[in-house]
């Protein structure tokens, strides 16, 4: 799955939980930031319970600071491989001082002017300390499936960076192995990420877990591929190149139709072996805007999304089959 979300258009504010069990200053702090960064995971999350939904906000999160260093347009390459390398250091730090503070000071300075200032996505670099303190204090199993999968991440997104040359250039991708593989480092681990940590809350058995992690790079490939059709205009005015020269668009698309149909196969076996109802909607609700996302793209083209409409539509629609299931 890709963090980055595909498909809404305008704003819905999804706060369904807040009633359930104890909500806290750090609920409302992932509540706020989740609502100020993410289109489709505002609305997604939600859906999830209690724990679920508090672990993988804030790995939601942790992904999107990664997300926007990468993104920050004015950041040259190089400075933008510094700041991962800061990120993930941190991270390290946390790992190496298990059940302590970070062994170096979280400086919220280090992330900050990256973006607008008074946008929501420069609040959440500013917040990077909190993030940190947060994730510190998550059961050391969850927090090291969130820190092998990050890391694999910033390492991609690096290692991309790094291919880019001297001077202002970004990301500039040349083959079809290298979409698929950039696909894999900022969506597909995240596939794997998530169905790391279901599998850690609903065990089954290891023939199935292979196969849902395998199914799970499909299912990330195939929202980052919308996400690369629908910015394309976008990401080539700010230097990067996602679409390979050698790839149309119609190539992209026959892309994210194979991948839909390894979507559709996970999906079917989360049902099968009866993972828990808000597991299964949180993931049908992200495949439908991301269905409905392609078909709009490919329809109307670069840069349009779902409509607002379509958007509450389909979370009414996943809501009420979840409520269903659980009546």
């Amino acid at each position: 799955m890709d963090w980055r979300g595909a498909a809404c258009g305008g704003r819905l504010i999804v706060t369904s939980f807040q009633g359930e069990g104890r909500w806290s200053a750090d609920d409302e702090f992932l509540e706020r930031s989740l609502q100020g960064t993410s289109r489709t995971f505002a609305l997604a999350i939600p859906l999830l319970r209690d724990e679920r939904r508090r672990q993988v906000g804030l790995t939601y999160l942790l992904f999107r600071v990664a997300d926007s260093i990468e993104d920050a347009e004015g950041l040259r390459a190089d400075g933008k491989i510094r700041l991962l390398g800061v990120l993930r250091n941190l991270l390290s730090d946390v790992a190496a001082n298990a059940g302590g503070e970070p062994a170096t000071g979280v400086s919220a300075s280090e992330f900050s002017g990256l973006w607008p200032a008074a946008s929501a996505v420069e609040e959440l670099m500013c917040a990077v300390p909190r993030l940190v303190s947060l994730y510190r204090h998550l059961p050391s199993d969850v927090t090291a499936i969130i820190r092998s999968s990050l890391f694999r991440t910033i390492d991609g997104m690096s290692a991309f960076l790094g291919s880019a040359g001297e001077g202002d250039r970004q990301i500039c991708l040349e083959t079809t192995a290298d979409l698929r593989l950039y696909c894999y480092s900022v969506a597909g681990i995240v596939g794997e990420l998530l169905t790391d940590l279901f599998v850690h809350q609903h065990p089954v058995p290891t023939s199935v877990q292979r196969e849902l992690r395998q199914l799970a790079v499909g299912f990330g490939e195939f929202l980052q591929l919308i996400n690369i059709l629908k910015d394309s205009e976008d990401d080539a005015l700010g230097g990067r190149t996602f679409i390979p020269l050698a790839m149309s668009r119609s190539d992209v698309f026959a892309l994210a139709d194979q991948s839909h149909a390894e979507s559709v196969r996970y999906l079917s076996l989360l049902d099968e072996f009866e993972f828990p109802v808000d597991i299964v909607a949180f993931c049908k609700f992200i495949f439908l805007l991301a269905e409905g996302s392609l078909s709009v793209l490919r329809s109307l083209g670069p840069g349009r999304k779902l409509s607002r409409e379509d958007v509450q539509r389909i979370l009414m629609q996943v809501r009420a089959g979840a409520e269903r299931q659980t009546a």
